[in-house]
């Protein structure tokens, strides 16, 4: 099988490898964008390997099939940069990684929570200009906090064990109740969890119902002074409004690793002169602000289950035509 792989940093090449010397494909890294370029540079390949900045249009599916790929694998647990509907059309199969390190993305965001109490970005920056004061440096601690967790899936149940050591209360929500969490957390309805949360804490999915969730009205409905992290999906943020609660104070900090236009930019070097998103630069320009660049699974532990499982889902395509972690319920069908 001959692959195709997109947006691999350098530092996973070894790994990639060392891997495929188990499983002998065919690999080549691509050196062009995978979002603009037409059918001819797909050509001869079986398979591409994409990242979540690689979106699978209906256009960019057709393109695939006329160029004969057969399957689409991503390396990420996410699906909503890929249009699976478009891939059935095309009779193309396409698999995911489910879980690699919800753990990796769970300390990422209690790193994040730390950073934002203790005031870390205005430290770091009072610092790189020798100043050695406490000035505006006053924290507050964790432990006296309630945080509400929006999302109590694999990585929102990892976030809610972590947070349980700090002796901070924690309500949750989510559409479907995981009682696995139950001795760390209480579950409460959406409104209450706005209302009375110091730390709010975004771990669900993106979909139609919830896009922009955290929106003017919601912001409204927040507590005076909180906290926002944000290390799901940039879609559930109106990033606007944000910025508003942050400059009135409504909002006292945010940390997001995520950001609704990010393809444009992201695994890319900026120019800082060009860069066109006005919201997210004054975002960035804010000490009260945290911003991370989709990098909170990014863990030697992450790396490695996302390659193994990658190339594991290719091989079970190439073996029997089916695969475990398939999405496009294609398997039955080709």
């Amino acid at each position: 099988m001959k692959v195709l792989l997109f947006h691999v940093n350098q530092d996973e090449i070894d790994y990639i490898l060392e891997c495929n010397q188990k499983f002998k494909f065919d690999l080549e890294m691509a050196d062009f964008d995978f979002n603009f370029a037409d059918s001819d540079r797909f050509t001869g390949f079986d398979a591409v390997w994409i990242t979540t900045n690689c979106k699978v249009t209906k256009l960019k599916a057709e393109q695939l099939k006329k160029a004969g790929v057969r399957y689409i694998v991503s390396r990420a647990a996410g699906t909503d940069h890929m249009d699976l509907a478009a891939m059935r059309e095309s009779s193309i199969k396409g698999a995911n990684v489910p879980r690699y390190s919800p753990n990796a993305i769970a300390e990422h965001t209690l790193c994040l929570i730390l950073m934002c109490l203790r005031k870390m970005k205005r430290e770091f920056t009072m610092i790189m200009n020798y100043d050695f004061t406490l000035t505006g440096l006053k924290g507050r601690e964790l432990r006296n906090m309630t945080v509400g967790v929006l999302g109590t899936g694999r990585i929102g149940t990892e976030t809610i064990k972590l947070l349980s050591g700090f002796g901070c209360r924690i309500l949750a929500y989510d559409l479907y109740e995981n009682q696995s969490i139950t001795n760390f957390a209480t579950y409460s309805d959406l409104n209450e969890i706005l209302s009375v949360s110091d730390i709010l804490i975004l771990h669900c999915p993106l979909t139609e119902e919830n896009k922009r969730l955290i929106n003017t009205d919601t912001i409204t409905g927040m507590k005076d002074g909180a906290v926002l992290i944000n290390t799901a999906r940039g879609g559930l943020m109106d990033y606007d409004a944000v910025l508003n609660a942050i400059e009135i104070g409504k909002i006292s900090a945010a940390a997001f690793d995520v950001y609704d236009a990010e393809t444009s930019y992201i695994r890319k070097k900026a120019d800082r002169d060009k860069f066109d998103s006005k919201t997210l630069k004054k975002l960035m320009e804010n000490e009260n602000v945290i911003y991370t660049a989709h990098m909170s699974f990014y863990t030697d532990t992450a790396i490695e289950n996302m390659i193994k499982t990658t190339f594991e889902n290719l091989e079970e395509y190439e073996k029997t035509g089916f695969c475990s972690n398939d999405i496009t319920g294609n398997c039955e069908t080709i």
